[in-house]
């Protein structure tokens, strides 16, 4: 079952200490029996983290004094003694903006080139570390009976067609499916279990360029990634790195 707008909410308020002591409670019993819930967690912590550290390393590389120069320019050619004050204070939070875009649109320009891989590979760290978390009880002791429905459901957030049949890989069946989302972009998750360990096979509608399959490992997992049609696709398992491969170009050979 997907989270919902007030599931994120609530969770954002877990992550920052605002909830009371009763709605902690709560929350850490539905976190305990509800494992959807419990990756929204982890993969809100994995934002939150990587917000601060880019507001970090905003204020470490902009470029304060020449801020400060165009700032103070900016304020000695707006309207000085002319005109009431009301008309002076908006023409100083005005140069105040203009200052705050360039440094921003600055930093950006500085990072753009060397980090866009990174960016889009952040939901793919954020897949493992909840992973991480997943138990063979995770996706069930039997098929869900709501598969084919939850597919169907999958296809249309994704605009990818997704069915039992496509989604088996050598001798692996699907065993659930969830939509998830990463940063307003839909995610769906689909589970199986190869002997006793949890396989996830995960699809990002995000605009991504086409990338070729590659196979890395991170964290004790097996990875296998590709990109096509703009969709993510990920393969992820503590399973041996060549069968994973070997799964991964099944699904992608049927999927895109």
């Amino acid at each position: 079952m997907a989270t919902s707008e007030d599931d994120d909410r609530k969770l954002t308020a877990y992550l920052d200490g605002e909830l009371d002591e009763a709605e902690c409670a709560a929350l850490d019993a539905r976190l305990i029996d509800d494992p959807t819930l419990r990756a929204r967690l982890e993969a809100l912590r994995a934002a939150a983290d990587r917000t601060r550290l880019a507001f970090a390393t905003l204020l470490e590389t902009a470029p304060v004094a020449e801020m400060r120069t165009r700032l103070d320019a900016a304020l000695a050619a707006a309207p000085g003694r002319a005109g009431p004050p009301w008309r002076r204070r908006v023409a100083a939070i005005a140069a105040a903006a203009a200052i705050v875009a360039f440094a921003a649109g600055l930093t950006a320009g500085r990072w753009s080139a060397g980090r866009g891989l990174a960016e889009r590979d952040d939901w793919r760290q954020a897949v493992v570390e909840y992973m991480a978390l997943y138990t063979p009880e995770s996706f069930g002791e039997a098929v869900s009976p709501r598969l084919g429905d939850d597919l169907a459901a999958l296809s249309r957030r994704l605009e990818a067609p997704l069915d039992v049949d496509r989604l088996r890989a050598d001798d692996l069946s699907p065993r659930r499916a969830e939509l998830l989302q990463y940063e307003g972009a839909p995610l769906g998750q689909i589970g199986y279990l190869d002997g006793a360990t949890p396989v996830a096979f995960c699809i990002l509608r995000d605009g991504e360029p086409d990338a070729a399959l590659t196979t890395s490992s991170r964290d004790g997992f097996a990875i296998a990634s590709w990109a096509q049609g703009g969709r993510g696709f990920m393969l992820v398992g503590k399973i041996p790195v060549e069968r994973l491969t070997a799964l991964a170009r099944s699904l992608k050979e049927k999927t895109g």
